[in-house]
């Protein structure tokens, strides 16, 4: 029965999918491509809202399960969707972010237990969502590092702790496996767009927030070690500078991999997801471990990719300064090349 349940779904999600690329393409919600662009040519906008959609499948199916939580998502959505359209002023997003937030938190049964500690909750999940939806720069990043993350997550829940139904976390999966055939290839027909990765990232927050609760253990938050490294150096590197973060910028790494080195989006996409996975069979293993070998565990694990992470951006950086000096373009590209 289930398997036909997941057909159906799978159906439905596909045909929505092609339906809103239609009215996408019709009303022109779509990516025109920039200077700070990855791509080449007009891109639908939005594709990612079959995330939404998926959770309301979800929702309907388990009889309307976790009411607060699907509000708080259809608010975050509805707002980014909106974003998508026609660009909204950053405080109004951020407090329905907030607010959604503090829905999600509720229903988690955080917001009663964790007193005044809410408000750096409320920052905290806030910027988890924001930096998700920051990292969804090329195609198939979002997707691929998402269906890692949801599949481990999956794994948790049906083999060591059972932190909640199992519907949404499948439904989830079948809808990035969906969109993954309209936005993992070398020329996307379709982008996630705010509504997509924000959306994707609220469900994620629920998820590990539930688990970790469930659990009683923080080391899963390293579930989302790989963009959280990028995106809190990133924004450490800008803040340096100077630079409003929240302009957009191609100093992430994968985007620097993307346009400096040349690497084709999918390659870098998979290498972010790959990296994930391997550091999520760590985390199972590291949480079966005590408490002091969890914390130590976790702190080596940040610690080393951290200083991977600033090596690597470094020589990155190095080689970019190079490449522009005159004279020294030919021998740069050879470099280029054996690192690509």
């Amino acid at each position: 029965m289930n398997g036909i349940v997941y057909a159906g779904v799978a159906l439905l999600l596909f045909g929505a999918e092609v339906l809103y690329l239609r009215l996408a393409t019709h009303y022109h919600i779509v990516d025109t491509p920039n200077h700070r662009s990855s791509h080449t040519q007009l891109t639908v906008r939005g594709g990612g809202i079959i995330f939404w959609l998926a959770a309301f499948l979800a929702f309907v199916v388990t009889d309307f399960a976790s009411p607060v939580f699907f509000v708080g998502l259809t608010l975050v959505a509805l707002v980014s969707f909106l974003d998508d359209i026609s660009s909204i002023s950053t405080r109004i997003r951020l407090l329905i972010q907030l607010i959604s937030l503090g829905l999600l938190l509720q229903q988690t049964g955080l917001w009663s237990e964790l007193s005044w500690w809410m408000v750096p909750g409320l920052i905290l999940a806030c910027g988890v969502l924001n930096a998700y939806n920051f990292m969804d720069g090329i195609n198939g990043i979002t997707v691929f590092y998402s269906a890692i993350t949801i599949a481990t997550l999956l794994i948790i829940n049906q083999f060591y702790i059972p932190f909640t139904g199992s519907l949404l976390l499948v439904f989830s999966l079948i809808g990035l496996v969906i969109f993954a055939f309209f936005n993992a290839r070398r020329q996307a027909l379709c982008f996630a767009g705010d509504v997509g990765s924000v959306s994707m990232a609220f469900i994620v927050i629920f998820l590990l927030v539930s688990l970790m609760r469930e659990s009683g253990q923080l080391t899963y938050a390293l579930l989302l070690t790989v963009y959280g490294i990028d995106s809190v150096m990133t924004i450490l590197y800008r803040l340096w500078r100077g630079e409003n973060i929240f302009q957009p910028h191609k100093l992430h790494l994968f985007q620097l991999l993307v346009h400096q080195l040349q690497w084709p989006h999918l390659r870098v996409a998979g290498l972010y997801a790959l990296t994930q996975a391997f550091i999520n069979g760590y985390v199972i293993w590291l949480t079966r471990r005590d408490a002091q070998m969890q914390f130590w565990g976790g702190f080596s694990l940040l610690m080393g990719l951290t200083l991977a992470y600033i090596v690597i951006k470094n020589r990155l950086n190095r080689l970019v300064a190079t490449r522009h000096k005159p004279g020294q373009g030919r021998e740069t590209s050879q470099v280029f090349r054996r690192l690509s």
